[in-house]
């Protein structure tokens, strides 16, 4: 099952501030003259790659929940955690840096002391499902 993640409208205002500006400032030395075209080629290009990563990075995050597994996908990443290795799932607000794309999160203890941070669109049924396929977890 897929779910979408719930998107602060801040934060994707940020976000998109960051990915114009970086593509304004990759064309810029082409329309200045006096650049050279070899530098101004390659700020251009370097620019619009970052742009595009962060873009992909935004528009990538989703997480899918398969029969025994957690996948979370953040543009070119993903990370699977084992449902049976899930020890504790609890809503909490933060501005740590994520897999997150609001502050409102779901952060789910796992494995010894490793912890993750999602924030589900569709957080109820989330956690209903997650709760049926991890009876050994802790909900708060």
């Amino acid at each position: 099952m897929k779910y979408a993640p719930r998107r602060d409208v801040w934060l994707s205002a940020v976000i998109w501030s960051c990915v114009l500006l970086l593509v304004l400032a990759g064309l810029s030395p082409l329309a200045v003259e006096g650049a050279g075209l070899i530098g101004g080629t390659l700020i251009c290009l370097f620019c619009l790659a970052c742009a595009g990563f962060i873009a992909w990075l935004w528009i990538g995050i989703g997480y899918v929940l398969r029969q025994s597994e957690l996948i979370v996908r953040t543009g070119p990443f993903a990370k699977t955690i084992s449902l049976d290795g899930i020890t504790k799932v609890r809503r909490i607000r933060s501005w740590m840096s994520s897999a997150a794309t609001s502050s409102r999160r779901l952060e789910l203890t796992y494995g010894r002391y490793d912890f993750i941070h999602l924030s589900p669109l569709q957080e109820e049924k989330f956690l209903a499902e997650l709760k049926s396929r991890c009876p050994q977890a802790r909900f708060e």
